[in-house]
């Protein structure tokens, strides 16, 4: 980075003063006094009794006074000092400068053209040194002053390139260059100003090129990018790019931040295309300021906000929704452009309001309102367009008019010739959807009046109930082509028709089916219902008793395979066959014999457990522990289970031990046990 210059500050001007001839105060002259001792009165002295008054008598004393010795002595005093002042300060003050403005210059002297030169640069500032050069340059060439008169022209000539200098730093590159200029051709700073001015020029680009590079990253959103070339900037050997618009530049950045997450949240509101939308992406909009580099984007923004909001309005209007639409009309910004548009609107907004009668007379008013909108105006071409729509619509309306007037009699032929006429409008005009809806009543009254004799044919046939008949009301009832006003009629009928005849050949397996479940022969009752293929008219109902009789031949077939597996007594298998009965479900019909099977293989492994518990207490818990909860033995196999724990834990050190010689005690069978026997 380059470092700052130390530049001077131009001197404060100083003020030339002008020489003026100095005046000499004249004293006022006195008659002298008479003197005090002169003899004889005056003729026109006062008579003897005025003296006596008090006036007379203060003036004679002051007139004594001034004619007395020490008055005289006291004057004398101060005019000799003030004559001593006088002396002093004329000996010590400088001779004034000459009023160089006022001074004849072809008759001046060099030395005081060379005095007011002197004078002129110390001023500082340029037009003062160009002016003192211009003094002495007129000397002749050959004068006595001569290389006195060339140092200071050099002196000052290199003060006007020192502040040209300066102006640059100060970001004055015009007037920087048009000063250097100013310097005298036959100079030696004048040698320096040619290159002075491409370094000056060159820098300049450097930065300016910078600087604009920086701000084309920042419209288009490439902040890292402009950053990295905002600090080029301090490098520009130039304190106003380095300085000033380097400052400049790092808020800008920091401002096209800030205002570009602005621009993205405005769009997003703006796209909801309500009116608080478009409020609020305004009321953002006004917060990006002049100075910022995206505010031409801002503006463009806003003027597109403008004009999606005039359409909003618009299409509010289209639907009759009159506040609405004036909310929005009246929240447009203005001065973009739109003002005459919005005027525009207004005389729209009348004119919708006539057409929303929805009558011809109505549209041919909206019309008239239109057509006042001369071709200078904004909204012409738009106008022109609403008009040639409502005049489209006003024709079918009478066309719609006159097919109703046709259709009046009712009967079919007038009502095929209504719809000829009603066809007539163009399927692009606004009014077809109301055409068409009158159309197809039309068509439907005359489709019921054709095909109404059919389905009542079909109805008598399908009213015998045979399949054969059932059968033939349905090939009449198709007759009935798809897409006609009894068509939905017809396929109800038909699908009827076909589920009854379904129904009556199907019915007979079902009923076997069921009286072979009823027997007990559930493989053949599933075998025989499974004969009704799906999409059948019985097919959902067969379902349901086949998802039953399936469940009773599974729990069959668990019941089987249960008694199979206890039919040896061992105790593995009675656990084994109590499990597999256990797994039919409560609300199965096979519940109660597998719950009776279950409490007696219950008490016989109880029964097998005590037998065990004789010699192998854990091998009688481990038994006792697999009899189920619902068992009717399970509560006394769980109070066996307690005391064979109880006996076999260890006993403790202070347990009183039998010896060899003593006989171990005899544990007699419990009354619980043989309590549980005798229960079975």
């Amino acid at each position: 980075m380059s470092s700052k210059r130390n530049r001077r500050r131009p001197s404060k001007p100083i003020s030339v003063p002008r020489s003026r001839p100095q005046r000499v105060p004249v004293p006022p002259t006195r008659p002298a006094p008479s003197p005090s001792y002169a003899g004889g009165s005056p003729v026109d002295a006062a008579p003897a009794e005025t003296a006596s008054r008090p006036s007379d008598l203060k003036g004679m004393v002051v007139f004594r006074w001034v004619g007395s010795w020490q008055f005289l002595l006291l004057t004398t005093l101060m005019i000799l000092a003030g004559s001593l002042a006088f002396a002093v300060t004329s000996l010590f003050r400088m001779p004034n400068l000459p009023n160089c403005r006022a001074i004849f210059w072809p008759t001046a002297s060099a030395a005081m053209r060379l005095q007011c030169a002197e004078s002129y640069a110390n001023q500082g500032s340029v037009d003062f040194l160009l002016e003192a050069i211009a003094l002495v340059e007129r000397l002749p060439d050959d004068h006595p002053l001569r290389a006195e008169i060339n140092a200071k022209v050099e002196t000052w000539s290199s003060e006007i390139l020192e502040r040209a200098d300066d102006l640059f730093h100060q970001g004055e590159l015009e007037a920087a260059i048009a000063t250097a200029n100013k310097i005298p051709a036959n100079t030696a700073a004048a040698d320096h100003v040619e290159t002075n001015v491409r370094r000056w020029q060159r820098v300049w680009g450097e930065g300016s090129e910078v600087f604009e590079n920086a701000k084309e990253k920042l419209v288009d959103g490439n902040f890292k990018e402009a950053f990295r070339l905002s600090v080029l900037l301090l490098d520009v050997n130039n304190d106003y790019w380095s300085d000033t618009k380097y400052t400049e530049l790092t808020k800008l950045i920091a401002m096209a931040r800030e205002d570009s997450r602005k621009l993205g949240k405005i769009k997003r509101l703006a796209d909801k295309g309500t009116v608080k939308g478009f409020q609020d992406a305004l009321k953002l909009l006004a917060s990006i300021k002049p100075e910022s580099v995206l505010h031409d984007e801002a503006k463009a923004v806003k003027k597109t906000i403008a004009r999606d909001m005039l359409r909003l309005a618009e299409r509010f209007l289209a639907r009759q929704q009159l506040p609405q639409a004036e909310e929005i009309l009246g929240a447009i910004p203005k001065n973009e452009g739109l003002d005459q548009e919005i005027a525009d609107f207004q005389v729209f907004t009348e004119a919708y309001r006539r057409a929303w009668s929805g009558d011809a007379l109505g549209l041919d008013s909206a019309i008239t309102r239109l057509q006042s909108l001369g071709k200078d105006r904004p909204l012409y071409d738009r106008a022109q367009t609403l008009i040639g729509q409502w005049r489209s619509e006003i024709k079918a309306l009478a066309q719609l008019d006159i097919a109703r007037q046709i259709a009046a009699q009712g009967n079919i032929n007038d009502l095929r010739s209504a719809i000829v006429e009603a066809n007539q409008v163009n399927r692009d005009n606004p009014r077809w959807d109301e055409v068409s809806d009158q159309i197809g009543q039309w068509e439907d009254r005359v489709e019921t009046a054709e095909d109404l004799p059919i389905l009542n044919r079909a109805d008598q046939l399908a009213a015998v109930g045979t399949p054969q008949a059932l059968r033939q009301a349905i090939q009449e009832a198709r007759r009935i082509e798809s897409g006609r006003a009894l068509t939905d009629d017809a396929k109800k009928r038909i699908d009827g028709w076909q589920g009854r005849i379904e129904a009556i050949e199907d019915r007979p397996l079902m009923d076997q089916a069921r009286r072979l479940a009823a027997t007990g022969n559930l493989s053949g009752a599933i075998a025989t219902a499974s004969r009704i293929s799906p999409g059948r008219s019985l097919y959902q109902e067969v379902q349901n008793d086949l998802a039953v009789w399936r469940d009773q031949q599974q729990n069959q077939t668990l019941m089987q395979e249960a008694n199979s597996i206890a039919r040896s007594g061992a105790a593995n298998d009675l656990a084994r066959a109590i499990v597999t009965a256990n797994q039919i479900p409560v609300s199965s019909s096979q519940y109660t014999d597998a719950l009776q099977q279950i409490n007696r293989w219950s008490w016989d492994l109880l029964n097998l457990a005590d037998s065990e518990s004789r010699s192998n207490l854990d091998r009688a818990i481990k038994l006792a522990t697999q009899i189920p909860s619902k068992a009717e033995a399970y509560t006394t196999a769980q109070a066996r289970i307690q005391t064979w724990q109880a006996a076999n834990q260890p006993q403790e050190t202070d347990v009183i031990e039998w010896t060899e010689s003593e006989a171990a005690p005899v544990f007699l069978e419990t009354d619980e046990t043989v309590d549980a026997q005798s229960f079975r």
